[in-house]
């Protein structure tokens, strides 16, 4: 199968991501639960588009292409975006510098995803329900933060941005 077009896929995950309450819910898995979003949303799409049911080995082999450049370019820099405080006049213009260029590095990493084959022997399904949830599930475990998973508002942002892919697909 071919793979996704990187433009159509970026702009359609930041159509979902501007919709209400979905970044928070993002940041949220994000930052609670170590989820890498960029993965969720590609993955999202990648569904979403094909209407395929997503398996483990394929949240695995996307984490994997990323991992490296999110390890190494994306975190630090945004690591630096969170420590420049936001409200300081002296250090604004530098924030938004660093900001663009965390930006940037995450449409590479998005772009990598997005370079990759959809997988041919995935089973397709009538009914493209989002994989935030196997996502999150994925990255809790590989944290170690599993039990987070049952927290009351990591269950309200997974079902928000289920709610949203569904909003999307109609």
């Amino acid at each position: 199968m071919p793979s996704t077009e990187p433009g159509d896929a970026w702009r359609h995950v930041l159509a979902l991501y501007g919709r209400p309450g979905v970044a928070q819910a993002c940041l949220l898995l994000q930052d609670r639960l170590d989820v890498d979003v960029l993965v969720m949303l590609h993955l999202g799409f990648v569904c979403r588009q094909h209407r395929l049911h997503l398996q483990t080995d394929q949240i695995e082999a996307a984490d994997a292409v990323v991992r490296d450049w999110r390890e190494q370019v994306v975190r630090p820099l945004r690591a630096a975006r969170r420590a420049i405080a936001k409200d300081d006049p002296q250090t604004q213009a530098l924030r938004q510098r660093v900001q663009q260029a965390e930006l940037a590095a995450e449409q590479h990493a998005f772009a990598l995803l997005t370079a990759m084959p959809v997988w041919a022997d995935a089973p397709s399904t009538t009914n493209a329900a989002s994989p935030t949830a196997s996502v999150a599930r994925f990255y809790a475990q590989r944290s170690g933060r599993e039990t987070g998973l049952n927290r009351p508002e990591m269950v309200s942002a997974i079902a928000l941005l289920n709610q949203a892919w569904a909003d999307a697909l109609s």
